[in-house]
């Protein structure tokens, strides 16, 4: 009797079991009065429903099984298994309690960002357009921003649907790119052809650096044909920059009154006698020339030299071969005296910036002790005093800071032959290195020779401050 008891319990059981307790849940999801086979439908209809990507205003559907989602419900027949073994519980009046099951619901990240970048990003990202030149004006036009999907700010996105699967909607993190600065290839290509509208027949190197992007353009044009750069060239007063830095390398601050004065006689006003005076009582002995030239092969320059004092009838101290000087295709007779390249002086100068703005870079690490971030402050603070309005300072706006060191000098034969500008533009947008020499091995001319400085260094800050341009106001130059 008690068998049929059971038997006929265990009937009416089985039915009852078809449907699942009021209250249960299976994830996020109600699955009350659903069977086992119905609950779980449901919760693949909603864990893997499409999701609704927006970029910007695009909107994309995109099904969560490609995004990489998955669900697991294998183990779903164990929870049937152990939703039929509360049997006594019925048989002995007891009322079925809810049941609360999660769901193995994953997310593959691999997958889904390969999905992002290759359908997504590379779909609807801008790439940002940069300034470009604007014909027959030394300015440029505008560069255009872009815009770019941030793929790692938006997977946290995705990642959030894991505790919410209710969620299917997803706003992608889209960031604004900048408008890059104008190719450093491009602005060379003006550069030189700057040259060959002015017909300058003799030799220029430039070197330019941007400081903030680390890109930088470094050319030499020999008649209007592009040869090796890292020429020879003198250094005339260009050289008194490493001078200021050995001396300073010798002296602690508060700097003497003494010193301060003098160094702003020889690079505000390149006066020769303060820079042999500098050398004799800050750098010491007849030999301190050397000390300059010493500094700067320790610093890895192998091309910039001192072999001497400026004063007339000084002795030559060492005769310096360098890779520069002994190169056989071009040789310009460059002063045994003191010579220099346009990179190795420009690089010398981004060494100083970087001391100076963040107190690193080559010369803190090579020069530790003696090289700070001060006395690189005071360099380019002397530097900027030197507004002479004419070279590259003309070619930039009135009054931006332009720490600088111009270089021209008589030679044997009575003629100059070569000038130069190097020096550091603090730009409204960018600040640069800029290096310019110009060479005419039969006569500088120095008035033509000036205006094209003048443009070829608007061309270059028109490039790199793009918001901030100035209209060339000078007419056409003609060199010859």
């Amino acid at each position: 009797m008690a068998v049929l008891v059971i038997l006929y319990a265990w009937q009416e059981y089985r039915q009852v079991q078809t449907v699942l307790p009021e209250n249960s849940r299976w994830g996020v999801l109600d699955i009350s009065g659903l069977t086992i086979e119905e609950a779980r439908q449901r919760v693949l209809a909603v864990y893997l429903a499409p999701l609704e990507l927006r970029y910007e205003d695009q909107f994309i559907q995109v099904s969560a099984e490609t995004l990489g989602y998955r669900v697991d419900l294998s183990e779903s027949g164990k929870l049937s298994s152990n939703f039929n073994s509360s049997f006594w519980a019925y048989l002995w009046g007891r009322l079925e309690t809810p049941v609360e099951w999660q769901v193995d619901f994953s997310l593959d990240k691999t997958q889904l960002r390969t999905y992002l970048q290759n359908e997504i990003a590379s779909r609807y990202d801008v790439n940002p357009i940069p300034p470009l030149p604007i014909p027959a004006s030394s300015r440029f036009r505008s560069g255009i921003s872009g815009k770019a999907l941030d793929i790692d700010a938006s997977l946290i996105r995705f990642e959030e649907v894991l505790n919410n699967p209710l969620n299917r909607q997803i706003e992608l993190v889209v960031r604004e790119q900048p408008a890059s600065i104008t190719d450093p290839n491009l602005l060379k290509a003006i550069l030189i052809q700057e040259l060959k509208t002015a017909n300058f027949d003799g030799i220029a190197e430039i070197y330019a650096y941007h400081l903030s992007e680390h890109q930088s353009l470094h050319f030499a044009i020999k008649n209007g044909e592009e040869v090796p750069a890292e020429i020879a060239f003198s250094a005339a007063s260009t050289i008194k920059i490493p001078i200021l830095l050995t001396a300073l390398m010798q002296i602690e601050a508060p700097f003497p009154d003494e010193f301060v004065q003098l160094a702003e006689r020889m690079m505000v006003y390149s006066e020769n006698p303060p820079a042999d005076r500098i050398m004799e009582a800050y750098i010491g002995s007849t030999l301190a020339p050397l000390k300059v030239t010493e500094v700067l092969q320790e610093a890895g320059f192998q091309n910039t030299f001192l072999a001497g004092y400026f004063y007339l009838g000084a002795p030559l101290l060492q005769r310096f071969d360098t890779p520069a000087n002994q190169r056989v295709d071009i040789n310009l007779n460059p002063d045994v005296y003191n010579q220099t390249t346009a990179g190795e002086m420009g690089r010398l100068l981004g060494a100083i910036y970087e001391c100076a703005d963040s107190g690193s870079g080559l010369l803190m690490e090579r020069f530790a002790g003696q090289v700070t971030p001060e006395k690189c402050a005071f360099i380019l603070e002397m530097m900027k005093r030197n507004r002479i309005g004419v070279l590259g300072q003309a070619g930039l706006p009135e009054g931006l800071p332009f720490a600088h060191k111009h270089g021209w000098s008589e030679e044997s034969d009575g003629y100059l032959h070569t000038i130069s500008d190097v020096g550091i533009v603090f730009g409204p947008q960018a600040d640069y290195v800029m290096v310019i020499f110009l060479y005419d091995p039969v006569q500088l001319l120095f008035e033509p020779a000036n205006a094209l400085m003048a443009r070829l260094s608007q061309r270059i800050y028109n490039a790199w401050n793009p918001n901030y341009q100035i209209e060339w106001v000078f007419g056409d130059i003609f060199y010859r």
